[in-house]
């Protein structure tokens, strides 16, 4: 196996790394790992024109109740209607433009809620700064000696540039660069578009997490759960898995099949401890607190449009579920 499309340049790696903190932290949670050049070449785009439906659209409704707090009385009958919009962090230039129903969800909107406004530069070399080592560390003191022989003999003579940085993170850059590889543009993902959109817009934009968060729990991995991420992306770069794996999530949310990308997400989620912590922390212990804070924000009478990472969307403790659960009515849009 030829493992030329692994032997990053330096400045390379640093723009994949740029465009990890650019993703937002919470990419790894559906990262695909990286793969060799021939199943990249191999690879075809999903084409969005053929698809009824881009990407995964709901109706939420607070419940016509007169007891029911609303903006004021005047408004009682009127239902409260948001509109969330589950994506993924991986886009191509052809995902645009956005179905007629999404452009229109966003349109009603005065407010605009996302994970985490990564478009603040300032934040994601904070990001970076915090997956780093400190002068006097590296990478290869928080590896175990297989896993370092590995990440070796697929870098080859590029390997001493990923010292710097922390497992999770390498595992990172070297997903997004494959990515890139296969047509997806950190230019296009969908949170950085109606993040931009909305500023443009003159609309409020409000986050439900921080990219500092984030990257906290990103950076209290321990060694073994950060070696555990890092070699299960090697050993699928070996296996050849990265052309199928983004594939498979793309045409999933093109096709707005919301059970398959759950169970993709899912799959990801829980394929080593590393990745289950970040589930945990990130998505299943934050959820209830973002259910929450879209009811407060719909009760206050706020036409909301929601961008949310689709792996909020799975799971027993999927904020979705939570929603319903909280009494607000949720419905797909296809």
């Amino acid at each position: 196996m030829s493992y030329q499309n692994f032997r990053l340049m330096p400045a390379k790696l640093m723009l994949s790394l740029i465009a990890v903190a650019q993703f937002g932290v919470a990419y790894i949670a559906s990262a695909e790992p990286l793969q060799n050049k021939e199943a990249v070449k191999k690879a075809r785009p999903p084409s969005p024109a053929s698809q009824k439906v881009t990407g995964l659209l709901y109706e939420i409704r607070l419940p016509q109740d007169p007891q029911q707090t609303t903006a004021s009385s005047k408004n009682a009958s009127k239902p409260v209607v948001a509109y969330l919009y589950g994506t993924i962090h991986i886009a191509k230039a052809n995902f645009y433009p956005l179905s007629a129903p999404v452009r229109k969800a966003y349109a009603q909107a005065n407010t605009v809620v996302v994970e985490t406004d990564t478009s603040d530069e300032s934040s994601n070399r904070s990001v970076i700064g915090k997956l780093s080592y400190g002068v006097g560390d590296k990478l290869q003191n928080h590896l175990t000696p297989s896993t370092w022989m590995t990440l070796g003999e697929m870098a080859a003579e590029s390997l001493q540039q990923f010292q710097f940085y922390k497992p999770v993170l390498v595992a990172m850059g070297l997903t997004v660069s494959a990515g890139m590889q296969l047509g997806y543009d950190p230019a296009h993902v969908l949170d950085r578009h109606f993040i931009t959109a909305a500023k443009k817009d003159k609309k409020n934009l409000i986050e439900l997490d921080s990219v500092h968060y984030q990257a906290d729990v990103l950076a209290s991995l321990t060694d073994e759960e950060g070696d555990a991420i890092l070699i299960n992306t090697l050993n699928s770069f070996k296996n050849g898995d990265i052309s199928r794996e983004f594939n498979r999530m793309s045409e999933a949310w093109l096709a707005g099949d919301a059970d398959k990308l759950a169970q993709i997400n899912l799959d990801a989620s829980n394929r080593d401890i590393g990745s289950k912590k970040i589930t945990q922390k990130l998505m299943d212990d934050r959820n209830p607190a973002m259910a929450k804070k879209i009811q407060d924000l719909m009760l206050a009478g706020k036409k909301l449009f929601i961008v949310m990472g689709s792996g909020h969307l799975a799971g027993e403790n999927n904020l979705l579920a939570l929603l319903q659960q909280q009494g607000l009515q949720v419905k797909q849009i296809r």
